[in-house]
C-alpha cells in the first residue's frame, strides 16, 4: 500500500512538473488547449497508477482532468505567473490536486 501511494505522488510530480517542463508552462497560461493537454497528460499519468492498482473507471479519468483543469485555470485566472514554489497559493494547489487523487482512491 506504501508504495501504491509513493508511486501515485511520483505520477503527480512527473505529470505536473516534469512533463511540461519550462517551455509549457508559460504557454497554459495563454491557452486553454495548452491548459488541456496538461491538465490531460497529466490525468493519464495518475489513471495509469490507478489502473495498475486496479482502481481506474471512467468516472476517476475525467474528474482528474476536469478538476486538475479547473485547479490550474483558476490559478492562473486569480493569481500572477511568477510565485515562490512555497507560496500559500502553489501549496493550497497543491494540496488540491493531491486531494483529488485521494478523492480517486477511496470512492469507487
Amino acid at each position: 500500500m506504501f508504495s501504491f501511494f509513493v508511486l501515485l505522488i511520483a505520477g503527480h510530480i512527473f505529470g505536473d512538473y516534469l512533463l511540461q517542463l519550462n517551455r509549457l508552462a508559460p504557454h497554459k497560461r495563454k491557452s486553454l488547449l495548452v491548459l488541456g493537454l496538461h491538465a490531460l497528460s497529466w490525468a493519464v499519468v495518475i489513471s495509469l497508477v490507478l489502473y495498475w492498482a486496479n482502481l481506474l473507471n471512467p468516472w476517476k479519468f475525467f474528474f482528474l482532468f476536469i478538476s486538475h483543469f479547473v485547479i490550474d485555470w483558476l490559478k492562473i485566472k486569480l493569481f500572477r505567473a511568477s510565485l515562490p514554489r512555497l507560496h500559500p497559493v502553489n501549496i493550497t494547489d497543491q494540496s488540491l490536486h493531491m486531494l483529488t487523487i485521494l478523492v480517486t482512491v477511496l470512492y469507487n
